[in-house]
């Protein structure tokens, strides 16, 4: 009977720690999955204290008198009780975050779609980056590249310092669409012929940079 007992809160225990690791996946999503990363970020030591915390509390209990029941056989089935509550209660929080994260991606997907249609009909694609804009350029250099990204069919917009995971993963309906669009404009190998008129006009403003 004890090796049984052993055997499922062994088995709720592992269940416990792939819920909570995982967890962590969820509340985040759509960050990229990394296990190592994961294990690092998800702070197992609020496990291991949650773990010493219902062992605690099931000796408490068992050692109370009820039963014809010994104290470990007691401890062994209140400890898996806890501890499936508690899993059920991470799972939980676990799905509802994932739900909610998978609709509110969902969201900005169909805003991005739109967006992109939109774009397309009026032949200005929006090439969006991130970070702290500081010209490399001078003013008519820089007036110029964007001539060229124009030409096209592209302009470029700074959306700010902060990029979240979730609107990058969004934006790559855009992108998909996007790049779909300039390829049937502009034909096959068209990022490379730009690259090469940006690339030849820095050369003509920098020729050290040869």
């Amino acid at each position: 009977m004890y090796k049984k007992l052993i055997s499922i809160n062994l088995t709720v225990i592992f269940l416990l720690t792939a819920v909570y690791i995982g967890g962590y996946y969820c509340i985040n999503y759509p960050f990229p999955f990394d296990l190592w990363y994961t294990l690092k970020e998800c702070q197992l030591q609020y496990l291991l204290a949650g773990f010493a915390i219902t062992a605690l509390i099931s000796y408490l209990i068992s050692s109370l008198v009820f039963k014809k029941l010994n104290f470990k056989d007691k401890f062994l089935r209140i400890l898996a009780v806890i501890n499936s509550l508690i899993l059920i209660f991470l799972i939980y929080i676990a799905s509802t975050a994932f739900i909610k994260n998978k609709r509110e991606l969902s969201n900005l997907e169909k805003h991005y779609i739109l967006e992109a249609e939109k774009d397309t009909k009026r032949d200005q694609i929006v090439m969006r980056y991130g970070g702290f804009y500081i010209p490399a350029y001078d003013e008519e250099t820089t007036r110029k590249i964007d001539g060229i990204y124009k030409k096209y069919g592209i302009i470029s917009k700074n959306t700010g310092c902060v990029i979240e995971v979730m609107d990058t993963k969004a934006q790559e309906k855009y992108t998909e669409l996007a790049n779909s669009y300039l390829e049937k404009r502009n034909g096959k190998d068209w990022k490379y012929r730009m690259k090469k008129e940006i690339d030849d006009l820095k050369k003509i403003k920098n020729p050290e940079a040869e």
